[in-house]
């Protein structure tokens, strides 16, 4: 197991610990005692502590103390076995994080820890979860890493001690009516962390490996009284609050990295059981030790799992890991959800809304407008909303209003389908309508029988509805529909499908040569100036996510796409507006050399040849540089037919295993699209 640097263990295990021999202190970069003062590194180098907790003094797992739930109701059937397994599901270490749209997650291989000891007792580098190799890098006292990881990484978790930066005398002694005082030893605090985080963020900074930095427990009580000012600096529980919000400030500053929030970890699975506040130094900011007996006192003490209920050695690591696992797909884009179509009748309100002589808004209390909360986030992260309803559209659109008010509207869905038709066939015109896959689809319906019909007509769909309590923390919790950004686009999603929807049925009305010069597209085209362009997460999110526009069908990492363009590669984006709408950015061609690697197109502007145009252009360039031949590939996935006719309708040619385009042709310049450089 790979370590670097010592660790100080808190106390956690210094009554087991066998006595450790003196170690050399750890080196130190120039900036240390500068910051962190000559005594400390004093201090460091005259009490070392072992790199690594010895196996033979691991405190074993205590069991779960008695009367941390209450006891289950009395039952007279036996739990429906449906429902027994989903509330397993989300219970324990993926309370936070709802697997139930999982369809074929990416699983990480290889993943490095750094930070301090409190990593070393969360023991995830035993864990080996699927079968991942997990490695242990300490990095206590400044202790600097290797120049360059060992292997490849998929990411990298990274702690820094609470005590490296929040010692236990800061704010100790300073008066209460200081405030400035306190001020100024939370800045004291944030330069400690700049300083820490420098070090140990240096596998993202140089080598752009994925990575999400654990923030600070919080602890549980004002230390100053319970009547004492919350939202103060004085408040050691704000204290930490407020340095949480500079971990993420700084994390947000480098690239590809990101807040993996171990308070909300704490809080969502019981302080009580996890934080060893009631008798630690706030400092410590660990995890309750399972100290054993003391029998040199004049009384003996009892093992602290007597006193206190320690349970988070049960759930606490491994949901730290599934956290992490969450944001990796996350960052992936893996089984992304783009579309929830949901059904109205005890789904989206409780009963049946045809058979009420009257409706109130108490029809949507309860788990019904956590639904519409949830519908609600999701479309603000781009995610588009239709509903399937077999029903009396009128009479819904009637009593719309009085159900929801203003909090829900009916133009918050790009799509409506409220007939007596088939279930599926409303699907069939709703994903057609939006353009989208099954398989990036989320069906909601209370009936089985309708829910049965969906998934034999779009076997790829996922479909929800049994467990209506579940829906809000599946919909709003799963990484699935959560992206690592959201752009202009993705914001301005549902209004721009919208309007795609009225293009279509405008479309159906006039010939093409009409329709087209009605539309007037126009397409404005830009190299990207790398990572740093304030349009590449746009461009990263489009190339990650389409599906059926995609000449390859590759997927790319933050890493990977910085050696594409660390080697000479490029990204040419490309924006279509035309008289029903902006589009914004549509389109992201990789380009390297004389070579088109890849083209990505949102399927939204599909039919106006923007492509044909923006490929002509390209080529233009091209040439301007010097091309001669020019090289295009194209790799056949399931999905991916409506790009398979870009490299031939621009002139290439097969050769080989490769699309060439000759020295001299050129693709045809469509006359109904205006071309903005």
């Amino acid at each position: 197991m790979p370590t670097a640097g010592t660790g100080t263990f808190g106390g956690l295990f210094r009554r087991s610990a066998p006595k450790a021999e003196p170690a050399a202190a750890p080196p130190a970069s120039a900036g240390f005692e500068a910051i962190f003062g000559t005594a400390a590194r004093a201090r460091s180098a005259e009490n070392p502590a072992p790199a690594q907790v010895p196996p033979e003094i691991e405190a074993p797992a205590a069991p779960a103390p008695a009367g941390l739930a209450p006891p289950a109701p009395t039952r007279s059937e036996p739990l429906d076995p449906e429902l027994a397994a989903i509330a397993a599901r989300h219970r324990g270490a993926h309370y936070l994080c709802p697997t139930d749209l999982c369809v074929q997650p990416p699983k990480p291989q290889r993943v490095a820890l750094v930070g301090s000891c409190f990593l070393h007792v969360l023991r995830l580098h035993d864990r080996r979860p699927d079968g991942c190799r997990v490695d242990l890098f300490l990095t206590n006292n400044a202790a600097e890493l290797p120049a360059q990881p060992d292997g490849d990484y998929d990411f990298q978790v990274v702690q820094i001690a609470l005590r490296s930066v929040f010692d236990d005398s800061l704010i100790w002694h300073i008066p209460f009516d200081d405030e400035a005082g306190h001020q100024k030893a939370l800045e004291k605090a944030v330069r400690r962390l700049e300083f820490q985080l420098q070090e140990n963020m240096r596998w993202n900074t140089e080598h752009g490996l994925l990575t999400f930095v654990m923030n600070f427990p919080v602890p549980q009580r004002n230390a100053l009284g319970v009547l004492m000012p919350r939202y103060d600096l004085r408040n050691p529980e704000y204290f930490i609050d407020r340095l949480n919000e500079h971990v993420e400030r700084l994390v947000r500053s480098y690239r590809n990295a990101y807040l993996l929030d171990i308070d909300r970890i704490c809080a969502a699975h019981g302080r009580r059981y996890v934080q060893d506040d009631g008798f630690m130094t706030i400092a410590h900011g660990g995890m309750m030790p399972l100290w054993g007996p003391n029998a040199n006192r004049a009384e003996p003490v009892a093992p602290t799992a007597e006193h206190y209920e320690i349970t988070w050695q049960h759930h606490f690591p491994q949901a730290v890991w599934e956290e992490a696992c969450l944001m990796f797909r996350t960052v992936r884009q893996s089984d992304a959800v783009k579309l929830v179509i949901v059904d109205l009748d005890d789904t989206l309100w409780n009963g049946i809304s045809g058979e009420a002589d009257a409706v109130d808004a108490g029809m949507v209390e309860g788990w019904p407008i956590g639904l519409a909360e949830a519908l609600a986030y999701l479309k603000k992260r781009g995610v588009l909303l239709a509903i399937a309803s077999r029903n009396d559209e009128a009479r819904i659109r009637a009593i719309w209003p009085i159900l929801f008010r203003h909090r829900l509207r009916l133009d918050d869905f790009v799509a409506v389908r409220i007939n007596w038709a088939p279930k599926a066939e409303n699907v069939a015109e709703i994903l057609a309508a939006v353009n989208l896959l099954p398989r990036n689809t989320v069906f909601i319906d209370d009936s089985p029988a309708e829910r049965a019909a969906v998934q034999q007509a779009f076997p790829d769909i996922r479909v929800l509805g049994r467990h209506p309590y579940y829906l809000k923390r599946i919909l709003l919790w799963s990484s699935e529909t959560q992206t690592a950004s959201i752009t202009a686009e993705s914001a301005r999603r549902s209004e721009m499908v919208q309007a795609q929807i009225v293009r279509e049925s405008t479309k159906t009305k006039l010939s093409r040569a009409d329709f087209l010069a009605e539309a007037a597209p126009k397409v404005t085209i830009v190299w990207l100036g790398g990572a740093s362009d304030p349009r590449f997460a746009r461009a990263f999110e489009l190339i990650n996510k389409t599906n059926q526009f995609n000449t390859t069908g590759q997927r790319w990492t933050a890493e990977t796409m910085g050696g594409f363009l660390a080697g000479g590669g490029r990204i040419l984006a490309f924006e279509v507006a035309d008289s029903f709408t902006s589009y914004g950015l549509v389109g992201a061609v990789l380009v390297r050399d004389a070579s088109v690697e890849q083209w990505t197109m949102s399927c939204r502007v599909l039919g106006y040849d923007v492509e044909i145009a923006v490929m002509a252009d390209l080529v233009t360039r091209l040439r301007a540089e010097g091309a001669t031949e020019i090289r295009g590939r194209l790799v056949e996935t399931e999905v991916n037919f409506p790009c398979r006719e870009l490299v031939a309708k621009s002139g290439f040619v097969l050769r080989g295993d490769s699309w060439v385009l000759a020295a001299g042709a050129a693709p045809p310049r469509p006359g109904h699209v205006a071309v903005a450089p």
